[in-house]
């Protein structure tokens, strides 16, 4: 599959970005859920988003958008800068029908060359405990696990998520 990424340097179209968020937020209810955890309020979350987009727009961060060869939104992932020189990652989401092309390395390589552009030194992430696949695409780019970040997003909004979640970090360098 044929894929394309590109930065957004503005918000993008509403009803198309509220359906991959949906998509992403409804499959992360499920995996919450079935580890244990609390099911999450998706339209809070999609809120969210809308209310943070400056954060992850230039000058403060990036978003990222993944369309295949027919323009239609097949994957994303944001970047906020979230302290001095931290960058935090969040909501890689790739479609279904995308799984398995290299989409979802790629939003993650293309973040964090954006973080060094942004002069960043630090990259902090997290995901699921379920989530094995973000578990070990992370690891195989040189982020390490840690604890939890007190910069996290998540930690800060969603609160009760945290137990359910890894963190990991991934330095720079100068």
């Amino acid at each position: 599959m044929d894929f394309r990424i590109e930065l957004a340097q503005s918000a993008p179209e509403h009803a198309e970005m509220n359906a991959i968020l949906r998509d992403y937020y409804d499959m992360s209810n499920i995996r919450l859920v079935e580890a244990g955890g609390p099911e999450f309020s998706v339209d809070d979350a999609i809120r969210d988003f809308w209310d943070h987009i400056r954060d992850v727009l230039p000058p403060n961060g990036r978003l990222c958008l993944a369309r295949n060869s027919r323009g239609d939104l097949i994957g994303c992932g944001t970047l906020a800068r979230v302290g001095e020189g931290t960058g935090e990652m969040k909501r890689l989401f790739v479609r279904p029908e995308a799984r398995g092309t290299g989409l979802g390395r790629a939003l993650v390589d293309i973040r964090i060359a954006a973080a060094r552009e942004m002069g960043l030194s630090t990259l902090i992430a997290d995901t699921l405990r379920k989530n094995v696949e973000m578990q070990h695409l992370y690891i195989s780019l040189g982020f390490r696990e840690v604890p939890p970040h007190t910069q996290s997003g998540t930690v800060e909004g969603f609160p009760e998520l945290a137990p359910h979640l890894l963190y990991f970090r991934l330095d720079l360098g100068a």
